[in-house]
Parts: C-alpha cells; sequence; structure tokens
C-alpha cells in the first residue's frame, strides 16, 4: 500500500501519456512540461524496475509493458471516476423514498409532515404504501417502516413506537362500557391488514370470539374514522389515535392494551444514513416520535 501511495502520481501521467497518444498531448492535458512528463515515466520505471517507454524518433512511445500497465491503468482510473461520480450523486439527491402501511402514512407521518416541510423544504419525501406491517423488502426505497423484532440481517432499524393495541370509540358509546363483555355489544371496527386483532385481544380478556360482530374496513385510519363517526369499537395502534383522544373525538373505552411485544422500526440498508438527505430525515423522525 505504502508503495501504491508513491506510484499514484505518475501513474496517473502513464495514463494521461496513454489516454492522449504521447507525452507533448499529455503535458498539454496535464499542463506541464514535457519534460515533467517524462521525469515522472521515469521515476515510474525506477520504481518498477521495468522499462515503459521508449524513443522513435523525437518522440516517446510506450513499450509493450508500459501499454500493457497503461491499459490496466485506464480501466482502474475509469472505474474509480465511476464510483466517484455516483458518490458525490447520492450526496446529492434531494428526494427520499420511503414505505410505510397506508395507517402509518395517514395517522403517524402526515400530522407531522408540515414539520419535516419546515426544517428541509429542500428535499422531496416519496411516500408508497405496501399492504403488510411485516414486509421486509426495501426494493428501491430509502427506508421502510416495519412491525417486527428490529433484527433484520444487512439492514440498519430505529425503533419508533412499541406494537401496542388500544381500544377507541365515541366518547357517548364509551360512557357506557364498563367491562370487558361490554364490547360485543357494538360493532367491532378492524382493520384488514390486521385481521386477527380482535380475536387476539378478546382471548386476552378472556371473551369468547364466536359472538363479536366484526366490521372489517380497510385499514385502521378508516376504523378510528367510522369509531369517531360512532359505528363501533376500533381496536387499532394506540399511536395512531393520539390526535382524536387530544381533542376528544375519541375516549378508551377500557384500559386494556394488547401488546405484542414487537415495535415499529425505520429501517435502512447500511450507508443510507451516510447520505445527507437521508441523515437529516432519520434526524428529523427521531425529534417527532
Amino acid at each position: 500500500m505504502h508503495k501504491l501511495r508513491n506510484i499514484l502520481g505518475p501513474l496517473r501521467v502513464l495514463d494521461a501519456v496513454h489516454r492522449s497518444g504521447g507525452v507533448a498531448r499529455a503535458a498539454q492535458s496535464l499542463h506541464v512540461t514535457p519534460g515533467a512528463v517524462s521525469h515522472q515515466i521515469r521515476a515510474l520505471e525506477a520504481a518498477l524496475d521495468t522499462r515503459l517507454s521508449r524513443k522513435v524518433g523525437r518522440e516517446a512511445v510506450l513499450t509493450a509493458s508500459g501499454m500493457q500497465l497503461a491499459t490496466r491503468v485506464a480501466e482502474l482510473f475509469d472505474r474509480v471516476e465511476e464510483a466517484v461520480q455516483e458518490a458525490s450523486a447520492r450526496g446529492k439527491t434531494r428526494r427520499i423514498r420511503l414505505k410505510v402501511i397506508p395507517s402509518f402514512a395517514i395517522k403517524w407521518l402526515m400530522p407531522r409532515l408540515a414539520s419535516f416541510y419546515a426544517a428541509h423544504a429542500d428535499i422531496d419525501l416519496e411516500v408508497a404504501t405496501v399492504t403488510r406491517a411485516d414486509d421486509v423488502s426495501l426494493g428501491d426505497a430509502d427506508f421502510v417502516v416495519r412491525r417486527g423484532h428490529g433484527h433484520w440481517p444487512g439492514t440498519h432499524a430505529e425503533r419508533l413506537f412499541d406494537d401496542v393495541l388500544a381500544l377507541a370509540c365515541a366518547p357517548s358509546m364509551a360512557a357506557g362500557i364498563r367491562q370487558p363483555d361490554d364490547v360485543l355489544e357494538h360493532k367491532l371496527l378492524h382493520s384488514m391488514i390486521a385481521p386477527v386483532s380482535w380475536e387476539a385481544w378478546l382471548a386476552h380478556a378472556g371473551l369468547p370470539a364466536a359472538g363479536a360482530r366484526l366490521v372489517p374496513l380497510a385499514n385502521a385510519a378508516l376504523c378510528l374514522q367510522a369509531a369517531v363517526q360512532g359505528v363501533g369499537i376500533a381496536l387499532t395502534q394506540q399511536a395512531y389515535m393520539q390526535e382524536e383522544l387530544a381533542r376528544g373525538l375519541l375516549a378508551h373505552p377500557l384500559d386494556m392494551a394488547l401488546r405484542s411485544g414487537d415495535a415499529y422500526y425505520l429501517v435502512s440498508a447500511p450507508g443510507t444514513l451516510d447520505i445527507r438527505p437521508c441523515a437529516d430525515f432519520a434526524a428529523w423522525v427521531r425529534s417527532v416520535v
């Protein structure tokens, strides 16, 4: 490695001679004298103990060994240049791609998004939705929000909030629910993304699922909206109902949350947080959790 560092400059000169077709043209492209170019070639020959050029008339041309080395070096410099350009382009991108389930987008992300754009008006956030909260595929996204244990090989995961299912309904309905079996007198709203959530809650409460009047809706956001309208009792992520609870549109009829032991995570590929816009987005998420 030490020897390579010492000859990188001469190798660059050799590359210029090869690409431009001679010492004189290489000197012009490098903005130095032909003598300086020849000196660098001789230094490289001395370091490698190999004849790299020879005189043909007044011009120096590369030997077979010099041409072979120059060709290999040109390929390597092209690859380095390409890698540098790719890294530079990634650093300059101002678009972040995020994959989330619809309820997370509607009930958690959107209410907070104005604060992100207030701090980072030059970054565009592209939000795509998935149908499963445990979708483990990043695909072409920079980030995905996943539910699970937080340990996925080859990824970086930051905990957002615990997986906690809570009951919510209109305050007038909540006033009449004093014990667990009272919920069976109402329609039970559940997200089709989490179809067994009510079954798990009823089992946790020691209640039979056979007589429950389940009303399936597309996602938790619709369940909460229906609950606000007095349709029934929603069982959704506690993190999704904070705004409605704060405004008095919903109430907890019973203090019986169901904790799975999992959590929701902001997941990215290794190296993603080295890119400035992505690092800014992750920092913002941490600040609003």
